[in-house]
């Protein structure tokens, strides 16, 4: 038996350089580091107990909670960091302070955006790890000791977003690249939005900003619908590397003065960045 040049290409063998809002103005790498970073994910699940219950039983579990950290040990220490040690605490002027006044409901302003990993594979790519409205919940110590360095260390969580149960806890994906592309890709496709007058037997394409990742072309990700009832209609989906574009072809004639929806989402760069999903509406000849 022997492994495969996949498999070798998968093995994750260097530093996890972790950033704060990667991507975002005011993007900040923590460093210097030692022993890079730890991801970690927890989760509680429930048995589901019932009369006559042998143990742990398949589809008799649920999900209760998941909580995702993320910890780093820094030898900068910086004011900068040690707030971000603190985060509930009062950073005004390069002081960080405790007050009375902290003692309440954390501030939004406390949650930073993103904390992102990268973790080098074999192959020279990344694995990225993003912990979303993240904030760090271990306390603060600080240790000056002789020939030794402080170390601040930091386990920031991640957190739910109350007002958006859509939104991310956290993500991993592949990237090429650290840094190097940080914009998603955009899309112009045929039909445009509200279109009219579209050809029965017309196929859909989608000619994309720049190179995507063709595992992303799929038809879990290109989705046409009937309006009026929220049919997905069948096709064959294919992409064409050289013109960055994906056509959709229906596998029988659209019906005539009909509204369909293309939607097309889940689309990423090989930089790992998403594209805002697409939505066109538009309806066919009469």
């Amino acid at each position: 038996m022997t492994i495969t040049q996949t498999q070798v290409d998968n093995i994750q063998i260097d530093y996890g350089l972790v950033y704060i809002d990667f991507g975002l103005a005011g993007e900040k790498l923590l460093a210097p580091s030692r022993g890079g970073g730890t991801f970690k994910v927890d989760q509680k699940i429930r048995d589901i107990e019932f009369d006559g219950m042998k143990g742990k039983t398949k589809g008799m579990q649920a999900v209760e909670s998941i909580d995702a950290t993320l910890s780093v040990t820094l030898l900068d220490t910086s004011m900068d960091n040690l707030a971000l040690a603190m985060p509930w605490a009062t950073y005004a002027t390069s002081i960080v302070t405790g007050k009375t006044a902290n003692i309440a409901v954390v501030a939004t302003s406390a949650y930073l955006t993103n904390v992102t990993m990268f973790a080098k594979l074999v192959s020279g790519s990344y694995k990225k790890i993003t912990l979303y409205n993240a904030m760090a919940e271990n306390g603060f110590s600080l240790n000056a000791k002789p020939k030794g360095e402080g170390e601040v260390s930091l386990e920031f969580s991640a957190h739910w977003n109350v007002v958006d149960d859509s939104a991310d806890l956290y993500k991993i994906e592949d990237v090429a690249s650290i840094g190097a592309d940080v914009t998603a890709p955009t899309v112009v496709t045929v039909p445009l939005d509200a279109a009219v007058n579209v050809v029965i037997t017309s196929n859909l394409t989608a000619t994309f900003s720049e190179d995507i990742r063709q595992a992303d072309i799929n038809t879990n990700n290109f989705i046409l619908i009937k309006a009026s009832d929220g049919a997905v209609i069948a096709g064959a989906l294919t992409y064409d590397l050289a013109t960055k574009t994906a056509l959709f072809n229906p596998t029988a004639s659209l019906d005539a003065n009909t509204a369909y929806i293309w939607v097309i989402s889940n689309v990423r760069d090989v930089a790992g960045n998403t594209m805002v999903t697409a939505t066109r509406n538009f309806t066919t000849a009469a």
